[in-house]
């Protein structure tokens, strides 16, 4: 079991959670570029984004209960280095921009195409590298 849900969370979920905020990021600044202002497709796949970073989250929860029960080691080199940046750069950080990211969107402080432009683009970074913090010998 625990070699299944580690190959779901570091490789095959991991790619696309990684690959759509690039996705996410470009789709909305075209958006806003060409002037749209309703566009239900787009925010369905924002939704999946945030569905698929859940999922990434839950998985990630699970391996640290593993971990804790002597089932699974820590990403990366096994440090408490590589542990702490992997968990902030894979779940703090990210929840904290599309956080952020709505509540501007919400308030009108920036048109929400442009906010989500910059929350698609950052979360790729952030969950990117978390994706090489997590790789043993990376």
């Amino acid at each position: 079991m625990t070699s299944l849900v580690l190959a779901l969370h570091g490789e095959w979920l991991a790619w696309a959670a990684i690959g759509i905020w690039p996705i996410i990021g470009g789709w909305s600044l075209a958006l806003r570029v060409l002037g749209y202002r309703d566009a239900p497709t787009f925010w369905r796949s924002v939704v999946v984004g945030h569905v698929l970073l859940g999922l990434q989250i839950l998985l990630g929860l699970v391996l640290l209960v593993l971990h804790t029960l002597g089932l699974a080691g820590l990403p990366g080199d096994g440090s408490l280095f590589d542990f702490t940046w992997h968990l902030l750069y894979g779940m703090a950080f990210p929840l904290i921009v599309l956080i952020v990211g709505h509540r501007l969107a919400a308030r009108g402080v920036r048109h929400p195409h442009t906010v989500f432009a910059v929350v698609g683009l950052v979360n790729f970074g952030l969950m990117a590298r978390a994706w090489q913090v997590g790789m043993p010998g990376f």
